[in-house]
């Protein structure tokens, strides 16, 4: 499959992308379709972080995350579509532009680091809030809210798997 190209204004690489989104309160079409490939990418990022764990229940814990983040991705395009009209499909791994070429940050599989990562997800939950509150359209903002629920979720269970790998 043929990666999809970025818009002109997109941030280049994932790293710049999730930087960019930490930033936005009130989205535009561009930053929702960011997030929409952020959120999409991310799914593959749990997975290839679960893939490293030799704890069968933390691998699941992780792609529990993972298969949500995706979800996200289509509840922001929903989002979009409220909002605009405008189709913007999330895309498989191999169309993201932001996991083109296999380069992609892998997730330390420490419990230090799961915590840390944990907190980014409960931040998650604080962004998707400021995005519904700010975006002036009751059904992206009850989309939003609905993936910033879910964020909570990722950081417990982000902090459950550090508790299981400490043993």
């Amino acid at each position: 499959m043929t990666t999809m190209t970025l818009e002109a204004g997109m941030p280049q690489t994932i790293g710049e992308a999730f930087a960019h989104i930490g930033t936005v309160t009130m989205p535009t079409a561009l930053d929702i379709k960011v997030m929409i490939l952020v959120e999409a990418a991310s799914r593959e990022l749990y997975r290839a972080t679960a893939a490293g764990s030799d704890n069968p229940a933390v691998a699941g814990l992780l792609v529990e995350n993972g298969d949500e983040e995706f979800l996200h991705a289509v509840r922001a395009a929903a989002a979009l579509k409220a909002l605009t009209g405008e189709d913007f499909t999330p895309p498989s791994a191999d169309a993201n532009p932001y996991l083109a070429g296999g380069a992609f940050p892998i997730g330390e599989l420490t419990p230090a680091a799961l915590r840390k990562l944990a907190q980014t997800e409960f931040d998650g939950e604080t962004l998707y809030e400021g995005w519904a509150a700010n975006v002036g359209n009751a059904e992206a903002a009850a989309l939003f809210r609905a993936n910033g629920k879910e964020e909570t979720d990722h950081g417990n269970r982000l902090l459950q798997a550090a508790a299981l790998l400490e043993g």
